[in-house]
């Protein structure tokens, strides 16, 4: 199967067709013939990656592969995704937090400048690591900023209670009927 067989097809069934010439058909051939070169050339660099330049059997992933060998991707129009604070790769649809928002990445775009992140509400975001991905808070991440908003408060005691009673309400413990 080739990835032009699609376009081989129409050129075959065209046959006879007025305005269709034989040296049209042998520049689409031609034309043809290079795509399926470059596509195959493709296929066969990525397929026997792991048997050339070194790569070793025991790496992870290919990402560890391609972490050594930078230019193989540059080569071959690759770049790699933007990364948040945790280094998690950011990828369009992903739904992050950060500069105190939450935003929904509906476009990634890479310039000389690096990444720019497209949110919903079409705003750019260049700083990338100031985000992290989204999820629901975790009792956790609740007692953490509790936490944190006493140690600003400089955990004085009428202070630490209205917080204590701002965060009861983000806070339920099982069992407890309050």
């Amino acid at each position: 199967m080739s990835i032009t067989d699609e376009l081989r097809e129409f050129m075959d069934g065209a046959d006879g067709y007025e305005l269709w010439c034989p040296r049209h058909k042998e520049e689409l051939t031609a034309i043809a013939d290079r795509i399926d070169a470059e596509h195959e050339a493709k296929v066969s660099y990525w397929q026997g990656a792991s048997y050339k330049d070194g790569y070793d059997e025991g790496f992870a992933s290919a990402d560890d592969w391609l972490g050594q060998h930078e230019d193989a991707m540059a080569e071959h129009g690759w770049v790699r995704l933007p990364l948040d604070a945790d280094g998690e790769y950011i990828c369009a649809g992903d739904v992050l937090d950060g500069y105190g928002k939450t935003i929904e990445v509906v476009e990634l775009r890479h310039g000389r400048s690096g990444w720019v992140l497209i949110s919903r509400d079409g705003n750019g975001y260049a700083d990338t690591f100031a985000f992290t991905h989204h999820h629901e808070p975790t009792v956790v991440d609740t007692l953490v900023e509790f936490a944190l908003a006493c140690e600003d408060a400089g955990n004085s005691g009428p202070e630490v209670k209205r917080l204590a009673a701002d965060f009861a309400a983000k806070l339920r413990l099982a069992g407890d009927p309050e």
